[in-house]
């Protein structure tokens, strides 16, 4: 599978889990990755049996359809090894084992080659067991990403817990001049406004309208490895929910393409958000059921056939965003269980986002990293689906 190939999936995979995020969690911020989703979820791919109905599923699902095995595991070798070398972005996975078994060696062999992980032992039993896994999320996340693994997650029924850790920490190529960030109105609903901290800056941006969107699009670049925030804002008289029913109709490289660099006056909040979900049902509603029931077929993950299913797959994420930049981190735990230039004379664009808006932080080649929307002043945590 060829990079953009990959993009192209991981896109369709983020915009059809978008939906369901959104169905979920009505009026929240929304912030997830969906490449740490589809990593964790990938691997679980690599430990289906081949041939079975739990692969079949897991290649529609996560859009791998008509890859073979060691083609994907490529493609996820090759995003790792691309953000090796990118100073602003981390990505790690890890692997628990329940104490007394083994990983079967063609999966240990793929995990440890591709995923660049080795499966580490452990007693899920023991009252130590979610505190070992949460303290390696941490300090893979910049201490951002705490307690992915809470009470009662964990039991000696636990047979392996998968991990996909990303942070990510950009500065603006363009910074906000903090002098600048005033409190403004913010019109979460109609009628009811906030106040925010607004930030502000006006040069040169790569900027669309799209009025098939009935929106406008702005692209932020960071000063590094070729990463950029889109942010796309829904037209007044349009709203958010309109503009994510129709953004699957189009791609981001589409829209990148229509951008034309602009001057544009732009405002936008500076904010945080941190969200969490469990992921299953969502999965479930994205024809991804196999794994979590006694069908599963996983007959790749240990040396010894025992009956295995996922029991809850848990994806945790904080963003924030502020004159200097932005830090974003997610995690995703999959468990098993036994069973500035001069202004122009011409009047500037001007891109606005006084109103909820969609965003994503995208790498020109690999694709999202990083997916939500901004649509309330309130900080709250998702609940389970």
């Amino acid at each position: 599978m060829k990079d953009e190939e990959f993009a192209q999936g991981l896109e369709q995979f983020a915009y059809c889990l978008h939906e369901q995020l959104c169905r979920a969690n009505p009026g929240q911020n929304i912030i997830y990755s969906p490449l740490s989703i589809r990593t964790s979820a990938g691997v679980l791919r690599m430990a289906a049996t081949e041939g079975s109905a739990t692969a079949k599923e897991l290649d529609e699902g996560l859009r791998f359809a008509g890859r073979t095995v060691p083609e994907i595991a490529g493609n996820f070798d090759a995003v790792l090894k691309a953000f090796e070398k990118c100073p602003i972005m981390k990505m790690a996975n890890g692997l628990y084992l329940m104490k007394g078994h083994t990983a079967g060696e063609q999966f240990s062999d793929i995990l440890e080659k591709k995923f660049h992980s080795k499966p580490i032992e452990i007693d899920f039993g023991s009252d130590q067991a979610a505190s070992i896994i949460n303290n390696w999320v941490e300090s893979q996340t910049n201490n951002l990403i705490k307690d992915i693994i809470g009470p009662g997650i964990l039991s000696k029924d636990s047979r392996l817990v998968l991990i996909n850790a990303i942070h990510f920490k950009g500065m603006w190529s363009i910074r906000f001049n903090e002098s600048e960030t005033q409190e403004e109105w913010f019109f979460s609903e109609p009628g009811k406004p906030v106040k925010v901290r607004m930030m502000h800056v006006s040069d040169k941006f790569s900027f669309a309208s799209l009025p098939n969107l009935e929106a406008t699009a702005l692209k932020m670049n960071y000063s590094a490895c070729n990463l950029a925030m889109i942010v796309i804002l829904p037209d007044e008289k349009s709203s958010l929910t309109i503009l994510e029913s129709k953004l699957p109709s189009t791609s981001l490289e589409a829209l990148l393409s229509s951008m034309n660099l602009e001057q544009v006056d732009v405002k936008i909040p500076s904010f945080k958000a941190e969200f969490q979900q469990e992921l299953s049902q969502a999965f479930k509603l994205m024809d991804m059921s196999r794994i979590f029931s006694s069908q599963a077929e996983l007959g790749a993950l240990l040396k010894t056939q025992t009956p295995l299913s996922v029991s809850e797959i848990i994806h945790k994420a904080f963003i924030e965003v502020n004159e200097v930049g932005t830090e974003a981190a997610a995690t995703t735990a999959a468990v098993v269980s036994l069973r500035s230039m001069p202004a122009p004379q011409r009047t500037p664009k001007v891109f606005h986002a006084n109103r909820p808006f969609f965003y994503a932080i995208y790498d020109n080649v690999h694709g999202s990293l990083f997916v939500g929307h901004f649509s309330s002043t309130k900080v709250e945590k998702s609940k389970k689906m």
